[in-house]
């Protein structure tokens, strides 16, 4: 009986023109946006080298002098013309490298070897003045030791998998991740709910239908929850797959191992795109089940499906909310575990302070939180149950 009620709501969630709708306009997403972000215009990493380059003689010219004298600032000075001296020699192994010298034909060649080796060593030269307090040097000088873990994360990668640096960042390989960043958090928890919203609307104008099934509420909550999951599922992948041939039409597929940031254990570590793109689609699943079971167990409570919508997007905003006006919220942060895209960028643990929020705390979140929503949803569903076997009155024979 269970399978058939499941083809029942099957059925009607065929037939919800609605929700149709939300599958189309996410899969029109990501070729509406593109024509936005393919106008964005890219830093260019020529352009960043120079103008770093450019600030050595500013930073040498406005240390303070007394500092010059002690046998700190001489270390500092050395350290600073070592940092010019390397960035120097990156600037000299790009200009090779795009010029076709020593390039080599498969992969990155020899000159970006020695770019991101050199690399590596200037940003040990910076953090070692980090250490020192970056003692003389001016504060728009300095170089956020955030900025110098994402940079270090992604040379080792590229070193790692033969990768070159310079790509083309509007190709499908660079564009779905930052799609995805975007569609994360209010609007992919807007998609859900309006999706989710008519999960109950056949139950309550039909009561005598649905109630001829035979099979517990727990069941009729799994169907319910289970065809609406997949389906928003099937959009997001439609959406992704038809967003990526636009872009590969447009400019090319790029490269799949291309690196994406990502903020771990206090540190930022570089993967695949392909492996953010299955973080993201298991994080979505996650968030989308966790959604969906609790505006069921709103709806149930406060019978109104306007009011079970503003109850749960209030919950979910208001650590944005109380932030705004100056409440401590920290002990509010797994709610935030829903912004997944903020999470893997490290904007989330930035945001509140708290090094843990990264993607295992996210995920492990994610699954207690589901785990707790369905226990109350089966707590209150046996809790009424005993309370109307209690007030059945008893026959006389």
């Amino acid at each position: 009986m269970f399978w058939k009620y499941l083809i029942f709501e099957t059925k009607l969630l065929l037939l919800n023109k609605k929700n149709w709708l939300l599958g189309v306009a996410l899969i029109l997403f990501f070729p509406l946006y593109y024509s936005h972000y393919s106008k964005l215009d890219m830093v260019d990493l020529r352009e960043e080298k120079n103008e770093e380059a450019e600030n050595f003689p500013k930073i040498l010219d406005k240390f303070p002098g007394s500092v010059w004298q002690t046998e700190e600032g001489k270390e500092i000075r050395s350290n600073l013309i070592q940092q010019s001296s390397l960035l120097n020699m990156q600037r000299l192994y790009l200009r090779n490298e795009e010029q076709g010298i020593f390039h080599g034909f498969f992969g990155a060649g020899p000159n970006l070897h020695k770019f991101f080796d050199a690399g590596l060593q200037l940003n040990e030269l910076r953090l070692e003045l980090h250490r020192r307090g970056n003692k003389g040097i001016q504060k728009e000088y300095i170089v956020p030791i955030e900025e110098i873990q994402k940079e270090n994360a992604l040379y080792r990668y590229h070193l790692e998998h033969e990768l070159s640096l310079i790509q083309d960042q509007f190709k499908a390989s660079n564009y779905i991740p930052v799609a995805l960043r975007q569609i994360s958090g209010v609007m992919f928890c807007l998609l859900v709910l309006f999706a989710g919203s008519s999960m109950l609307l056949n139950d309550q104008q039909h009561p005598s239908v649905v109630n001829g099934f035979p099979i517990s509420f727990m069941q009729k909550a799994a169907s319910k929850v289970g065809v609406h999951f997949v389906q928003i599922m099937l959009f997001l992948s439609a959406s992704i797959l038809i967003g990526s041939y636009y872009v590969s039409r447009k400019t090319g597929w790029g490269d799949f191992r291309t690196p994406v940031l990502i903020y771990q254990d206090a540190d930022f570590i570089a993967i695949s795109m392909l492996r953010y793109l299955f973080l993201m689609f298991v994080a979505f699943g996650l968030i989308a089940l966790l959604l969906l079971f609790t505006f069921l167990l709103l709806n149930l409570v406060t019978k109104n499906l306007y009011a079970a919508i503003v109850i749960l997007l209030f919950i979910l905003l208001s650590p944005q909310l109380l932030l705004a006006v100056g409440v401590e919220t920290n002990w509010l942060y797994p709610l935030e575990f829903i912004d997944i895209g903020a999470v893997l960028s490290g904007e989330t643990a930035k945001e509140f302070g708290i090094e843990k929020l990264d993607f295992k705390h996210a995920y492990s979140w994610l699954v207690v939180l589901n785990l707790i929503v369905i226990f109350v949803l089966y707590g209150r569903n046996k809790l009424i149950h005993i309370q109307k076997v209690e007030t059945v009155p008893i026959q006389s024979s």
